[in-house]
């Protein structure tokens, strides 16, 4: 980090190509960009996404029970979220709902679901049933990175996955976030986006920070624009595009980390698998999600039971009075939130959403991550099995 901040390069420079390329070959992609935040990388996404295969209008199916920036970005490029409900065995989309909704609904052009909590769902047949309709596909694993399915990373599959390094989450660059993608179109276009909407014809003007000589070939994506002939290329607009680039810090700061993925994977499962045991041991009948071999689990979850002697919120204060976090799942069913009840015109609905409604009101969350040590998860079960024997 005081390597990148004495280079004097701030934004874009050696550690931020190094740190992409790094990520590429990590998620299994040809292609990854690095973002300021997880959110900017799914409204990156999403508006190379707008601009190669949709039109104002289509509607883009994504679940009820979810975060509110995998939905915003669809609404901001004036697509249409069609929401429905959540499987409740795999916190992801249900296939079978998947087929119903594309046989009744042809304007459903894409599909753009997070990865809930590192679980992943039957990915093979969401992906076979978009194939056979002409869906395109997206994934949000800003909560799974470092799960697998059948050996790859989740984040290989689907025509882009995006990713978060937020400081709660798998691995942190404080704020930040990425793309990774193997369509070289879908690539170049979201880095021009990322970039205030400039065309940039290759990514040779990105690795100056690496290599000064290099010079940016005299290309242009729209070659009869009005522009002057001698106009520099990598300033001709071509999109309605943002600033979405990280700082050289955070690069840096994500660099030795993606070396350290499977270590953290590991220490989150040793996490996850002593709270589970413990919870699983309880007679209160707490719903549970057990780990397969190939999930790195963002958090623990569980439903409390509605015949519970206790309410969820007892719970939760008696864990923040004890000075452990906890937290609801962001955010239960997005349709009860003020931001959408109140905007009911730009999104649609497909089907009850009672699982999104069980999840609102009886679930609850407890932290995993790497930072916590055998000692802290001792405390976490010594408190919850204080608070179960007070009920």
């Amino acid at each position: 980090m005081l390597d990148a901040i004495f280079a004097g390069w701030w934004s874009g420079g050696k550690f931020t190509v190094d740190a992409e390329s790094k990520l590429a070959a990590t998620s299994e992609r040809n292609h990854s960009l690095l973002t300021n935040s997880g959110s900017s990388a799914n409204l990156l996404m999403m508006s190379a996404a707008k601009e190669l295969y949709f039109k104002d209008g289509d509607k883009i199916l994504t679940l009820s029970c979810g975060f509110p920036t995998t939905v915003n970005p669809i609404i901001t490029n004036k697509l249409v979220p069609l929401f429905v409900d959540i499987d409740l065995e795999t916190l992801s989309l249900d296939p079978g709902l998947l087929e119903e909704v594309l046989k009744k609904d042809d304007k459903v052009k894409g599909i753009f679901i997070a990865h809930t909590l590192g679980f992943k769902g039957d990915i093979d047949s969401i992906l076979d049933i978009s194939r056979k309709y002409g869906v395109q596909v997206f994934f949000d694993c800003c909560d799974a990175y470092g799960s697998t399915h059948k050996s790859q990373p989740l984040a290989s599959f689907g025509k882009a996955s995006t990713l978060s390094f937020y400081v709660a989450h798998h691995l942190s660059c404080g704020e930040g976030g990425g793309v990774v993608t193997n369509d070289p179109e879908l690539h170049s276009t979201m880095r021009g986006f990322r970039s205030w909407g400039r065309y940039c014809a290759s990514p040779n003007c990105c690795i100056r920070a690496k290599d000064p000589a290099m010079f940016c070939p005299q290309t242009k994506l729209t070659t009869d624009s009005k522009l002057p002939q001698d106009y520099m290329v990598n300033y001709q607009f071509e999109w309605m595009g943002y600033n979405l680039k990280p700082l050289e810090i955070q690069s840096a700061l994500l660099l030795p980390q993606l070396d350290r993925l499977d270590e953290f994977t590991t220490i989150r499962r040793h996490n996850y698998g002593r709270l589970f045991s413990f919870m699983d041991s309880t007679d209160v009948g707490f719903r549970l999600w057990d780990l397969d071999e190939e999930t790195s689990p963002f958090a623990f979850p569980l439903l409390i039971p509605r015949d519970a002697p206790f309410k969820r919120k007892h719970l939760v204060d008696f864990l923040t009075r004890n000075k452990i976090e906890c937290r609801m799942l962001f955010g239960g069913n997005l349709l009860k939130h003020p931001a959408y009840d109140k905007n009911r015109g730009l999104w649609d609905s497909y089907g009850s959403h009672d699982n999104a409604d069980e999840i609102l009101e009886q679930f609850l969350m407890l932290g995993v991550s790497q930072v916590n040590h055998d000692e802290h998860i001792d405390r976490v079960i010594y408190c919850l099995e204080e608070f179960l024997n007070r009920w």
